[in-house]
């Protein structure tokens, strides 16, 4: 029995999400039907972390255990031909048995990016918000300075439902880099996109953060507003999370001295 990594991005638009779930279409539901195809039964492919329907991912990272031998090659050359550009596979590698994607993550980055100007466009409508009216960048970095360092995360999360074994109850998480970057391309489009880190997220908690950041970029609330929802622990107490579309988890980061080595 060998365990391996493997790394896929995916377009979300077309899934329910990326963990199994029968009866809908998921990420890794039509991933672990390809690669039971071709290397056998799998018992469990294990997720960096979960992304909920209509969410993306530059990089995710699985782990898997099989009994049959790999052609690494060969392996990612038949995903990539079976499930065609929504999902695509950019590394495989065996690893320590030891290594498990979610569990041996040392750090996760998302990126949200939001379209803001006076009309959508309708060829990247799919990976970015359109807000039509004018957003203040400086307040919403502003108020993302009270995001950094570590705190109870309620008012941002959603709660785990009882008997989520795979989610901890806790909401206490720690953010190590949270901020808002503007890019304005030829054609006058402006686009702002928020790029956060941390060793993990709670769930719906970077679109949470998102929505809030929006409010305060409409002056809808202050900068220290994001304090007073952060201290409240009070889910009812923030904004409306910003839609699944603009989110992509960017990267998830291991320690590569010993992770993902070949063995």
């Amino acid at each position: 029995m060998a365990r391996y990594r493997l790394t896929i991005a995916y377009d979300g638009s077309g899934f329910r999400g990326l963990a199994p779930n029968d009866g809908v279409r998921t990420v890794v539901g039509e991933l672990q039907v390809v690669l039971e195809a071709i290397l056998g039964p799998i018992e469990e492919i294990h997720m960096s972390g979960r992304t909920d329907a209509g969410v993306h991912a530059r990089e995710q990272v699985l782990s898997f255990d099989t009994e049959s031998a790999v052609d690494e090659q060969r392996v990612m050359k038949s995903i990539n031909s079976r499930l065609g550009h929504e999902v695509v596979a950019t590394d495989l590698r065996a690893v320590d048995p030891r290594f498990h994607a979610r569990f041996s993550a040392m750090g996760r980055g998302y990126r949200y990016t939001i379209l803001n100007h006076r009309h959508p466009m309708p060829f990247s409508a799919g990976t970015e918000w359109w807000v039509k009216d004018p957003l203040d960048l400086d307040a919403m970095n502003e108020g993302c300075r009270h995001l950094l360092g570590e705190h109870d995360f309620s008012s941002f999360c959603r709660r785990p439902k009882q008997g989520d074994r795979d989610e901890p109850h806790s909401l206490v998480r720690r953010i190590d880099a949270a901020h808002w970057r503007q890019r304005v391309d030829d054609a006058g489009h402006r686009r702002l996109v928020f790029h956060i880190a941390g060793p993990a997220f709670c769930h719906q908690m970077v679109r949470s953060i998102v929505g809030m950041c929006v409010s305060v970029g409409h002056a809808k609330q202050s900068p220290d507003d994001v304090r007073r929802v952060l201290t409240a622990r009070d889910r009812n107490a923030a904004p409306s999370p910003a839609p699944p579309h603009g989110l992509m988890l960017w990267q998830v980061t291991y320690d590569e001295s010993t992770a993902p080595d070949h063995v």
